[in-house]
């Protein structure tokens, strides 16, 4: 039960993913294409815990912490620069 739950979820994430390149792609604003970017690594998140549960391998999981904290920081550091037009201080 749970491998055909893992198969329908990796195949909603790649239809996610499909969805979220192409607005990465076609943004009109930059601001569309960070948010394209930052939901697309979300969705790597998920795909990558989806093997997790696949596999069973715990290295995974400290994969998806270690993207979190870098697609975190990266949106941070974006909507700074947004604010103040800088983002050295």
């Amino acid at each position: 039960m749970i491998q055909a739950a893992v198969q329908i979820g990796l195949g909603m994430l790649g239809l996610s993913l499909a969805l979220c390149f192409i607005r990465l792609v076609k943004g009109p604003t930059t601001a569309d294409r960070v948010v394209a970017a930052d939901t697309l690594a979300t969705n790597i998140l998920g795909v990558i815990a989806l093997f997790a549960i696949q596999s069973g391998e715990e290295l995974f999981i400290i994969a998806v912490l270690a993207l979190a904290i870098l697609s975190f920081v990266g949106t941070v550091v974006y909507a700074k620069f947004l604010e103040r037009e800088n983002i050295i201080e």
